[in-house]
């Protein structure tokens, strides 16, 4: 902001100031004793606002002072109609990412809850039992040692196996990160494309992610009881599928940060080269796959 100049203080500020606006210079004027400051926002329009001063100095009564009230007053009309518009939409915006409802991510909430509620029982005196009732591969107890029946269970009708590890956590970490990023991904994902959508894609994410690792461990170790737990298949079937939305449907609103990307796909390399334990490295590589494909045929 420069200022340009000064008015005399007997003469009105006004007349000039909407004139000054009507030309898309937006200015400010000073009241003062010894002459009205004049104040121009737009750097490179200060030498056009010392041109029109000069003018109205030389002729204040000049008609198009006075005409410019109403064109001033149009476009301070339409100003106050966008800003009005933008803090609308800005405060629903915020409304839905900083506080969303209940009622706005039913789904994403569910899987939260019963994620936990399974993780308590893991941690108390039902944690064996909770383990060889929600894995995938039929186990059991002989003497002492896990044994592992295969998929027996899978083919006597117990199909919820394909689903519940995804709600087995091994410890407050692994729970609090993958339930973190159920929460980010799951909700926008919800709220933009609905509960059907988001449960399809959890559904067919966990059942192939599941069935992947297992295959994969079986391979690696056959004969070995199979044990794995976590949500991070499906949050990566989550990934996989805003990724993809980010890059061919951003108008559907679900954009990801390319910094979200590249942290989402740098931690799935770092845990392939296995100096952070025994991870589920096939569920990753399978539940981003899905996602990825679903994302890409638009679901």
């Amino acid at each position: 902001m420069r200022q340009i100049g000064k008015l005399p203080p007997d003469l009105a500020p006004e007349p000039f100031h909407d004139h000054l606006l009507t030309l898309d210079v937006k200015s400010r004027i000073d009241p003062g004793p010894d002459g009205q400051p004049i104040w121009v926002y737009d750097e490179d329009k200060v030498q056009q606002a010392r041109d029109e001063l000069a003018l109205y100095l030389a002729d204040p009564q000049n008609p198009r002072y006075q005409t410019a009230q109403s064109i001033a007053q149009t476009v301070r009309d339409r100003e106050r109609s966008l800003d009005k518009a933008y803090r609308k939409n800005y405060r629903e915006v915020t409304d839905l990412w900083a506080a969303p409802r209940l009622y706005q991510r039913p789904l994403t909430m569910a899987l939260i809850a019963i994620s936990i509620v399974v993780f308590m029982l893991e941690n108390s005196r039902y944690r064996v039992s909770t383990r060889l009732a929600l894995s995938l591969g039929t186990l059991r107890i002989e003497q002492g040692e896990i044994r592992d029946d295969g998929l027996a269970g899978l083919r006597s009708g117990e199909l919820w196996r394909l689903i519940t590890p995804i709600f087995m956590h091994v410890n407050l970490l692994h729970i609090f990160f993958n339930m973190s990023a159920v929460s980010f991904m799951g909700t926008l994902i919800e709220i933009r494309r609905g509960s059907g959508r988001l449960l399809l894609l959890v559904l067919v994410s966990a059942v192939i992610s599941n069935l992947g690792q297992y295959f994969y461990m079986e391979r690696m170790e056959p004969g070995e009881p199979h044990l794995f737990e976590g949500m991070s298949g499906v949050a990566y079937a989550l990934f996989g599928y805003l990724w993809m939305k980010s890059l061919h449907q951003p108008e559907q609103g679900m954009i990801l940060h390319p910094n979200t990307v590249l942290i989402m796909l740098g931690w799935l390399v770092l845990c392939m080269t296995g100096r952070l334990g025994p991870i589920a490295n096939a569920a990753h590589v399978m539940g981003l796959v899905v996602g990825v494909v679903l994302g890409v045929f638009r679901l």
